[in-house]
């Protein structure tokens, strides 16, 4: 493999991770930590090595070992990561140890992969993020309140004069008797 066939594979899985990570983070309360994509390109990277030198089954092994490890060790990963990062490892394989002999299947898996993910982006997200900002906010709950979605609504426009929101509840203090809500505009 020449160094223009390898920037070429290269560039190619670049800019497809680059387009899933765009799809992906286009939910409101969700977002991929840019650094995800460092493990596509890792992988890429990994994968160009072990086709260039004689690997034994130990390391293969060790590798799993390792990302076992890390997974138990490190926070939970939403489902949009997982399928984010699972996407972009596999598109990562397929670059680098596809035979560029085949270059129109390699690009056909690649068209597929990234078609059905922006579709299924597109259909889980129905619409692109309008909200771009968010605030945390206390909401004091009186004895009279009910927790119903239009009366937190009423409450969060009484103390931040705002009409075009969304807002998620992230925690119910019936200690201190207040909601914390994570409010997008």
């Amino acid at each position: 493999m020449d160094l223009n066939e390898l920037s070429g594979r290269f560039l190619l899985l670049f800019f497809s991770i680059l387009i899933l990570y765009f799809f992906s983070n286009r939910k409101d309360n969700e977002t991929i930590n840019p650094l995800m994509v460092i493990v596509g390109l890792c992988t890429f990277s990994l994968c160009y090595l072990f086709t260039k030198i004689e690997i034994g089954v130990g390391i293969g092994f060790g590798l799993f070992a390792i990302f076992s490890i890390l997974r138990f060790r490190t926070q939970s990963f939403t489902v949009n990561a997982i399928i984010f990062l699972f996407a972009t490892i596999t598109l990562s394989i397929l670059d680098i140890m596809y035979p560029y002999e085949k270059i129109e299947v390699l690009l056909f898996f690649q068209l597929i992969i990234i078609g059905f993910y922006i579709i299924a982006s597109v259909l889980v997200n129905k619409k692109a993020s309008k909200f771009l900002n968010t605030v945390e906010l206390k909401i004091v709950l009186e004895n009279s309140f009910v927790l119903v979605p239009e009366n937190i609504r009423k409450s969060i426009q009484d103390k931040i004069k705002i009409d075009d929101f969304d807002f998620k509840i992230v925690r119910i203090n019936s200690i201190s008797n207040e909601i914390d809500l994570l409010v997008f505009y």
